[in-house]
């Protein structure tokens, strides 16, 4: 079950690039805040799936599978919603709309755990075949935009008096593109100790 989990979260993670770093010049912390999570929705996928994948063969069977899912991750809506500035520090609120990957995940891991009493996987089972056919068939059949987090943005003011803000460390906002697969992975995890 834990391979399970790091499978599952190192594909969708790599799915999520967000190498953006300083946020450049700008007056208010939501224009910075708006200009980064608009280089992060137009950002391309720079890994490779068989950079993911140990075995080679998985990777080239499952290419098309994957690139639809990453056109999927980076589907995502976002608003920008609020800001509050205190001096040199800064908050700026982000509604992020996606695809409920959560849900996904989790049924996925029901029907795992099910299939695993049930002694439908055996030792001669492809465990790697069998969770990825299952994780792409569970997160590319999800049709409907249903998830919605507000998250909060740290921004703070560097030495040169720009804004710079948290957006490409922030979790909270990982597991908000990621539709709350982040949350249910850890929950799961913890259940299951």
């Amino acid at each position: 079950m834990k391979k399970f989990r790091k499978i599952t979260i190192a594909v969708l993670m790599a799915s999520v690039v967000l190498t953006l770093g300083a946020c450049g010049r700008s007056n208010t912390p939501t224009a910075v805040v708006e200009k980064q999570m608009q280089q992060v929705k137009e950002e391309q996928m720079k890994t490779e799936l068989s950079s993911l994948v140990s075995d080679k063969n998985v990777a080239k069977k499952y290419q098309k599978e994957y690139k639809e899912l990453v056109e999927k991750i980076q589907d995502f809506d976002y608003e920008v919603k609020d800001e509050k500035v205190d001096g040199d520090a800064a908050t700026v609120k982000v509604q992020i709309t996606t695809y409920n990957f959560g849900t996904a995940y989790k049924e996925m891991y029901q029907q795992v755990v099910k299939d695993a009493n049930s002694g439908k996987l055996t030792s001669k089972t492809d465990m790697n075949d069998y969770i990825y056919k299952m994780m792409f068939k569970k997160m590319n059949a999800l049709k409907k935009k249903d998830y919605k987090k507000t998250v909060s943005i740290q921004c703070t003011k560097n030495e040169d008096g720009d804004w710079e803000t948290d957006v490409d460390t922030n979790s909270d906002l990982k597991d908000a593109m990621l539709g709350g697969i982040m949350t249910l992975s850890s929950q799961n995890s913890t259940s299951s100790k």
